[in-house]
């Protein structure tokens, strides 16, 4: 899983695999380390109690929930690529995606391509 941040955006994609165990009512989480024993940790759940997309950030974590509903049939849909939505938060709106993770145009030193989804058209510069 990575991601991204910019603004009020958080984009987060995932592998085929990651997808499959999210599908499942699964869980993802990943944790970047910093200096100073300090960790920035995110985390990805598919949930049959969740009704619509969410997000909170507490404990150094940002976490975001999806309808298990919504997510099988996400996994089940060659032609869907994400899933989105907005949330209001104080100076605006914070947006949300979820992406299938494709291959890169250009090869990246460290990347790894092999559990990504397969492009129809042309692959993305990254």
């Amino acid at each position: 899983m990575k991601l991204r941040i910019r603004g009020n955006t958080l984009r987060l994609r995932i592998t085929r695999s990651e997808l499959a165990r999210l599908a499942e009512g699964g869980a993802l989480a990943e944790a970047t380390s910093f200096p100073g024993d300090v960790r920035l940790g995110y985390e990805l759940r598919a949930g049959a109690d969740v009704a619509r997309l969410g997000a909170r950030f507490a404990g150094g974590v940002v976490s975001v929930e999806l309808p298990l509903a919504a997510t099988q049939a996400w996994a089940a849909a060659d032609d869907q690529v994400e899933i989105s939505g907005t949330l209001p938060v104080a100076d605006g709106v914070l947006a949300i995606l979820v992406e299938k993770d494709f291959p890169c145009a250009t090869a990246r030193p460290g990347e790894e391509s092999g559990d990504t989804f397969e492009r129809r058209g042309p692959p993305p510069a990254c």
